[in-house]
């Protein structure tokens, strides 16, 4: 996976110095949180996914309900910006129902789907 290097110098008290280079193994994960409860209580009011602005923010959400219906769709998800993440509200303006809906998000980067169900509860 994708790593990055911070170098670093360390220095005893008497000024002896020595530099080394440190390799960071970085966690290239996207993790669903597949339940929200958008009640306005600041706690699971929205749905997150986990790293997507910063590893993959070029991606496309797809959101739809039991029927197949899409209920949402937003390019760019972004969880901490509200205009860019879903909280419950479909494209039509209209809040959704509690039940178990599908989500599929999508990457430009050719990064395999990510797909599973999300629960709304109110």
């Amino acid at each position: 996976g994708p790593s990055d290097e911070v170098g670093f110098t360390l220095c005893d008290q008497l000024g002896a110095c020595t530099q080394a280079t440190l390799s960071i193994a970085i966690d290239g994960s996207i993790t669903a949180y597949n339940g929200i409860s958008p009640n306005g209580d600041g706690i699971n009011d929205y749905f997150i996914l986990k790293n997507i602005q910063f590893l993959e923010p070029d991606n496309k959400v797809n959101i739809y309900n039991r029927w197949g219906d899409k209920v949402f769709e937003m390019e760019g998800y972004n969880p901490d910006i509200p205009e860019k993440r879903f909280n419950g509200i479909s494209d039509k303006g209209k809040a959704l129902p509690s039940g178990v809906y599908f989500y599929k998000v999508e990457f430009s980067s050719g990064r395999e789907d990510l797909t599973g169900y999300l629960t709304i509860k109110k």
